[in-house]
């Protein structure tokens, strides 16, 4: 996925958002691993200061996603 999208424009800032998906972010859509709220719930992409980055994410289940944030799902091969 991360070659695919690999003209990822550059985050506005290199802010780590703590609670919600950081500027610039793409949360790729997966079922989680674990139930434990302290387990990477899944991860994101994004671009900082020119470098790639794939970083992991905690929520809890109860999480509200913001509706600015960006999701990226991968469909079946039979919808493709």
């Amino acid at each position: 996925m991360r070659m695919a999208l690999n003209e990822q424009p550059t985050s506005p800032d290199s802010v780590m958002s703590s609670g919600s998906a950081p500027t610039g972010a793409l949360t790729v859509a997966a079922e989680p691993l674990s139930e434990d709220d302290d387990y990477p719930k899944g991860f994101y992409l994004r671009v900082v200061d020119g470098q790639a980055w794939l970083r992991g994410y905690r929520c809890a289940n109860e999480h509200t996603w913001s509706p600015d944030d960006r999701f990226v799902f991968r469909l079946p091969p039979q919808f493709v």
